[in-house]
């Protein structure tokens, strides 16, 4: 890689995490993240089992709760500002924009 690649690479992974924490079903997951990847696709990548029907940000059944870091959702049809202030989250359409990200699955 030479050092033109190695800048744009270290531009793209600005202000996003290197890795995903994910607490689900009693156990903690460290994941590496790809830029451009949602939490579901993450999780996915990794064998977490992670629910979801639609993966269109309508059902609400990839719903987590971020415990650490910021998410941006692509589209979100189902979560109101409450449940977005009270830290949930849809994964099938969640994008972490921070340099750190923690989340769960609620049981």
């Amino acid at each position: 890689m030479n050092s033109t690649e190695s800048e744009s690479a270290s531009e793209d992974r600005r202000g996003k995490p290197a890795e995903i924490t994910v607490h689900a079903l009693g156990r903690e997951y460290r994941m590496p993240y790809h830029p451009g990847d949602t939490l579901l696709q993450t999780m996915r990548q990794n064998g977490i089992p992670a629910p979801s029907l639609c993966e269109q940000g309508v059902c609400g059944s990839c719903m987590v709760r971020r415990l650490q870091g910021e998410v941006e959702l692509r589209e979100n049809f189902i979560l109101t500002d409450e449940d977005l202030a009270a830290g949930y989250t849809l994964a099938c359409q969640g994008l972490p924009v921070s340099e750190v990200c923690e989340i769960e699955i609620p049981s």
